[in-house]
């Protein structure tokens, strides 16, 4: 179907959320806030989407749906942070935090997240995973579950793949980028967090959304329900836990004393250097 007059194609609603994207990480990179990474992450993929949308490659049988679903999405990602700085501006906090100082207004995903950006010798894969985590896991079922009753979701699942197809193919190109803007250490950081940055990979990202498709149709059965919320929320803690603090002892002194000895190396970009 084509776009009425004034109507926005659906590679100008994609490209409508990157541009949004961008100034959130001139922001960020500004502040020097550890949220830069996952969203300079977020900003390369939503490009990508909307250029797939543009060539028409992959042949979307919807592609506003698509659209649709990048923006809906997204908005889940802005409001958490928004609420984040709303917080942050009022309190200015210092010093590392734990969940329960960030308001209950803050999905309990992102605020594992922030607090967890706030331990010393934070990484910035470690920023990377965990806020993946909270936008695949929590907001990405939430916001299918958002989009339209259930039989009507369940009939865009190959477009759905589709969209997965897009963002997976292109992982490995925005992890370069990752590691020449922000860190150049990735194989000291892979050593150190056990290949827990499988979710940053091509497998990592199918395997993702996948589990987001089978957590919206678990919101969506009214007995699986409460268990699929309390799991969705309850993830991104798990999998801060399991890097943080695995439940081998060895392992976990191990880590303890290789975060000791790896410093971060965390460098920063001009917000003004091209994205």
């Amino acid at each position: 179907m084509k776009a009425g007059v004034g109507a926005r194609t659906p590679q100008q609603k994609v490209t409508g959320v990157a541009e949004r994207l961008e100034s959130y990480l001139r922001r960020y990179d500004t502040a020097h806030d550890h949220r830069a990474p996952f969203t300079y992450i977020y900003l390369r993929l939503t490009r990508s989407l909307a250029a797939g949308l543009g060539t028409g490659e992959p042949a979307f049988d919807d592609p506003d749906w698509v659209a649709n679903l990048s923006v809906a999405l997204s908005g889940a990602y802005f409001a958490a942070m928004d609420g984040i700085d709303d917080w942050v501006e009022t309190r200015q906090p210092d010093g590392q935090l734990h969940p329960d100082d960030l308001p209950a207004s803050i999905p309990q995903p992102w605020r594992d997240v922030y607090a967890a950006s706030s331990v010393p010798r934070s990484y910035v894969l470690e920023d990377v995973l965990f806020s993946m985590m909270a936008h695949m896991s929590y907001d990405l079922p939430l916001t299918l579950r958002g989009m339209g009753d259930r039989q009507d979701i369940e009939s865009r699942i190959a477009d759905f793949h589709r969209m997965n197809d897009v963002l997976a193919s292109c992982i490995d190109e925005v992890q370069n980028g990752l590691a020449a803007r922000y860190w150049h250490v990735l194989a000291d950081l892979d050593r150190l967090l056990t290949r827990q940055d499988e979710l940053l990979s091509n497998y990592g990202v199918r395997v993702a959304r996948g589990m987001a498709w089978f957590n919206f149709d678990r919101l969506s059965n009214p007995q699986a329900r409460a268990a699929a919320e309390l799991s969705i929320k309850k993830s991104t803690a798990g999998l801060i836990e399991e890097i943080r603090a695995p439940n081998d002892p060895r392992l976990r002194l191990g880590l303890q004393v290789a975060r000791w000895l790896v410093p971060s190396r965390r460098k920063w970009p001009n917000p003004a250097s091209d994205v």
